[in-house]
């Protein structure tokens, strides 16, 4: 999370507000988000809520935006989403800035760093530092063909309802049109198919893929990975694949219940957290 952040403040576009949201209470995260936040170029907040032995990711990152919209007057705004173990790339946000527009979705994706890779990583040197091998950059390359050919199949109405596929851990679009279909579904527990479910729920209320794979790159640090190796075997299948309307039920507005949620709020030049 810390060099995620030395990432973003690395960005040649800067962003206008950071939140981190998470679903633990972990005050080592409070303390290396308060020194960072003294130093950032924008408005950081801090959301933390109490773990309850379970991923929670769609509601985590639902608390943020709400989180989020309780600080904004600006109804055009564009969230972009990024993961606590990605770096993106210096161009990163800007590109998202860039190709975010009303009723998009833009797609994009991250290069898998090795162990060691990721030991020799600088946050604030991400293209540099990374050592990318042919092989990776191929992949990423290849993917993007994919993605975009799969652009098409949808312009054309013959994709799959979901595809181009969302990350989670790397995407952006309009605050609003999040808002439309009410944020990630918080029916979706443990690992696997929330996004997928975001992804379909936008293009099915309008928004068109924007791919942008190779343009707004992140580094994603390399750790042992909770996925299953099959996606047919995630816990969220049936949910996901039971489908329902572009609006969830339980998102941004109807949350499920949770714990307390505690917030913190760092300004640029001040001392002290609202709260």
């Amino acid at each position: 999370l810390d060099r995620t952040l030395a990432g973003l403040g690395s960005q040649t576009s800067r962003p206008s507000s950071i939140v981190v949201t998470c679903d633990v209470e972990d005050v080592q995260i409070q303390v290396m988000v308060e020194a960072w936040a003294r130093t950032a170029p924008c408005p950081v907040t801090l959301v933390q809520r109490a773990h309850t032995g379970k991923s929670r990711s769609s509601q985590v990152r639902n608390n943020g935006v709400r989180a989020l919209v309780a600080q904004l007057a600006d109804a055009d705004a564009v969230l972009v989403f990024l993961d606590g173990d990605c770096v993106p790339a210096r161009t990163a946000l800007g590109a998202h800035l860039q190709l975010c527009r009303p009723r998009t979705l833009v797609i994009a994706f991250r290069h898998d760093l090795t162990e060691a890779q990721t030991a020799a990583f600088d946050p604030a040197r991400p293209e540099e530092t990374a050592a990318i091998s042919a092989e990776q950059a191929g992949s990423l390359k290849s993917r993007a063909g994919r993605y975009r050919r799969q652009a098409l199949l949808r312009r054309l109405g013959l994709a799959k309802p979901h595809k181009p596929k969302l990350l989670s851990a790397n995407f952006s679009v309009p605050l609003a049109d999040y808002l439309a279909v009410n944020g990630f579904d918080e029916r979706y527990e443990g690992y696997g198919q929330e996004d997928d479910d975001l992804g379909r729920r936008l293009y099915r209320y309008g928004c068109k893929p924007v791919v942008a794979i190779e343009q707004a790159t992140t580094y994603h640090q390399y750790h042992p990975t909770r996925a299953p190796g099959d996606w047919h075997k995630s816990p969220n299948v049936s949910l996901f694949n039971a489908g329902g309307p572009a609006r969830c039920v339980n998102g941004v507005e109807n949350p499920t219940p949770q714990p307390l949620v505690r917030t913190w709020t760092w300004h640029p030049g001040e001392g002290q957290p609202g709260r």
